[in-house]
């Protein structure tokens, strides 16, 4: 099928952001249309978005897309392999600086959904055309703190994963349950909470064992077993309170070198019923990060996000390493569909398991379901239970699971 037409312009994201946003026209009339994320806790490697000089806007990036890039794909067959190689090529940097991330995913991704389009399947199917699909494990925020939430916690979030449910519709009833029960909970706690970028609860907490024990005891609460159906699931995000060599945690006024912090949440794990954390050490922290995965469990999933970036170079080393046992793929780190699925491909050779995941700032596209699902990754991790840019992705998988054949992916 041939792309007749194709328009980048700027749109809102969950935050109130201007974002990207690409519609293809093909030939036969079909109109297809992407918006991208956009991160607020995000890597130093991370590929760069390009925005205007007031920090804010993306004219100039759907400038690149209107005028350069367009002009190489207008007429062209709708082909994703194709598309990207002629976005490379017009942006040969390994960051995509020149044209601008945000402007290269969603030209990737337009083509992607108009591509399954022209063959009247999903774009979960684009990827995997026979055979089950595995819809993926729910990671889910309940409690959100850092950069998400102005600091109430001193780590990012707190999450719980839904690993005893037979299908995603019983995870996502279970966490729906939980996510409401935190809500009424913590309206007794003090003043009013805030609900943070991504759904959670921005509820302040002395200590970060006081905000496990608030989720689990939430979790208890209506009636489901902690540890052999739910469990928790941290984001620490630990660039962000990294400086000059120490980690500086203020809510408990403690500040520690790498090794004291490696011992600091290899403890912390050790105590609740934790069977995931993000990012426990800063983003350049790599001996720090071997560290600490020789002293926790094999069984612990140490997943990285500011360590890779969605980077296949940074990959290959935390594999060499054993930095990790676990990636979180962000398509918007990237900036293109096939390198994207290309880095969650060598995590899963290595025997990495692969968490698709949203940004903090997103839309109400729900094509981030469909790639995680036609990629087989084993979760997903969204936000929470709140808000349509989250749920919509919720109800894609939904709608996925009741629509086709699959199964549940169980990692755990």
């Amino acid at each position: 099928m041939i792309i007749d037409n194709l328009i980048g312009y700027q749109v809102l994201d969950s935050r109130g952001r201007p974002t990207v946003a690409v519609t293809i026209t093909l030939v036969d009339g079909q109109v297809h249309t992407a918006r991208v994320p956009s991160g607020a806790s995000t890597g130093a490697h991370e590929a760069k978005e390009l925005r205007d000089q007031d920090g804010l806007g993306v004219l100039q990036a759907c400038k690149n897309i209107n005028e350069v890039i367009a002009p190489k794909l207008i007429g062209a067959e709708c082909d994703l392999t194709h598309a990207d190689e002629i976005l490379k090529k017009l942006d040969p940097s390994s960051d995509h600086h020149v044209l601008g991330a945000n402007a290269t995913l969603a030209v990737s991704l337009a083509v992607t959904k108009a591509s399954a389009g022209a063959k009247g399947i999903s774009m979960a199917r684009l990827f995997q055309p026979k055979g089950p699909l595995l819809i993926p494990m729910p990671m889910v925020n309940i409690l959100s703190g850092g950069a998400h939430a102005n600091r109430t916690m001193d780590i990012q979030d707190i999450l719980v994963l839904p690993n005893g449910a037979s299908s995603f519709n019983e995870a996502i009833t279970w966490v729906r349950a939980i996510r409401e029960n935190a809500a009424k909970r913590g309206a007794k706690i003090g003043p009013a909470h805030l609900i943070a970028d991504e759904g959670g609860l921005g509820l302040a907490f002395t200590s970060i064992d006081a905000a496990c024990e608030f989720v689990t005891n939430s979790i208890e609460e209506v009636g489901l077993q902690v540890g052999s159906q739910v469990s928790l699931a941290l984001d620490i995000a630990s660039t962000q309170f990294f400086e000059n060599g120490k980690y500086s945690l203020p809510t408990i006024g403690r500040e520690f070198t790498s090794s004291q912090f490696v011992s600091f949440m290899a403890k912390l794990v050790n105590e609740h019923p934790i069977i995931s954390i993000e990012d426990p050490l800063a983003e350049d922290d790599w001996a720090a990060w071997a560290e600490f995965t020789s002293q926790v469990p094999d069984s612990l999933q140490i997943l990285g996000d500011d360590l890779f970036t969605t980077n296949h170079t940074r990959l290959d080393r935390g594999i060499a390493e054993s930095s990790a046992n676990a990636i979180l793929i962000k398509a918007n780190q990237n900036g293109l569909v096939t390198d994207t699925h290309h880095v969650l491909q060598t995590a899963q050779a290595a025997g990495f398991r692969t968490v698709v995941s949203a940004r903090s700032g997103e839309t109400e596209d729900s094509w981030l379901a469909d790639l995680a699902t036609g990629w087989r990754a084993e979760q997903i991790k969204v936000g929470s239970t709140h808000g349509a840019d989250r749920t919509a992705k919720w109800n894609r998988l939904l709608e996925l699971e009741a629509i086709e054949q699959t199964e549940f992916a169980k990692p755990f």
